[in-house]
């Protein structure tokens, strides 16, 4: 049995999948923003694919499970208390429509396949949801890393430090 990452490149470290750099560059003296949340999408990434090694060696996934799981759950607990929130009271995207709407969306129905992961009645079903997850999580970042992060950048970019510090909040 193998799952999404390793079937891509076997006895290789696992590939994002959002494997392709943001679709434009960060602004000159970029605000830290993307690359902020670009590196907690690997750090994700990298975390299920501890989850997928575990299956794959015929071991227990449950706790690298609970870890990805748990990284998964700050990151957009980041995103939707701290960044969308940020971004619309800046006038940068539109409540309660577009973009953040979209990305809301899609939180929750990340959040839906945790659980049936989290459920699973083994690790069959543990990588084929996870295969699901990660094809949603693919599209997901491709837009965010495109669209809503280089966006933030330059509308938020200025106040970065103070955003930092109410991420990591979050992240305690």
């Amino acid at each position: 049995m193998s799952g999404f990452f390793s079937r891509l490149l076997p006895g290789r470290q696992a590939p994002s999948p959002a494997c392709h750099p943001p679709f434009r560059p960060e602004p000159a003296g970029g605000s830290g923003l993307s690359e902020f949340f670009v590196s907690d999408h690997r750090d994700c990434d990298a975390l299920w694919a501890a989850v997928e090694a575990a299956v794959e060696a015929g071991e227990d996934p449950a706790e690298s499970l609970a870890r990805f799981a748990g990284s998964l759950r700050t990151h957009l607990a980041m995103e939707e208390e701290v960044l969308f929130p940020a971004m619309e009271e800046a006038g940068l995207l539109p409540r309660g429509m577009g973009p953040l709407m979209v990305m809301r969306s899609e939180h929750e129905m990340m959040r839906r396949l945790l659980e049936q992961m989290e459920a699973a009645s083994g690790p069959r079903e543990l990588i084929r949801l996870g295969d699901t997850l990660l094809m949603v999580i693919q599209q997901h970042n491709a837009k965010e890393e495109g669209i809503v992060y280089p966006r933030a950048d330059d509308g938020l970019g200025a106040g970065w430090e103070s955003l930092r510090a109410e991420l990591e909040r979050v992240q305690a």
